[in-house]
């Protein structure tokens, strides 16, 4: 099961985007933006470029991403896209 939620305040749009899966390994979760890593629950034809492509995009968009998971509960990921200021 996914689940989106959506939260505006001045300084930024915050996106949350959880699932119910098996989650993502404590040691994995530093690494898991890093590109080719591979962690304990990535399926055999993960390339390991998925993550670290989407921060990097997310980082020219003024926006950055940060992940919360637990094992066998599922992964919450935050999306924050700050507004610019003019």
């Amino acid at each position: 099961e996914i689940s989106l939620g959506l939260v505006g305040s001045e300084m930024c749009i915050e996106t949350e985007i959880s699932d119910t899966g098996c989650g993502i390994e404590k040691e994995d979760l530093p690494h898991i933006f890093e590109r080719f890593y591979h962690g304990k629950n990535s399926s055999s034809d993960s390339v390991g470029i998925g993550l670290a492509l989407s921060k990097e995009i997310l980082s020219k968009q003024n926006a950055c991403v940060t992940v919360e998971s637990e094992v066998g509960k599922g992964s919450t990921f935050t999306v924050k896209f700050y507004k610019s200021i003019i």
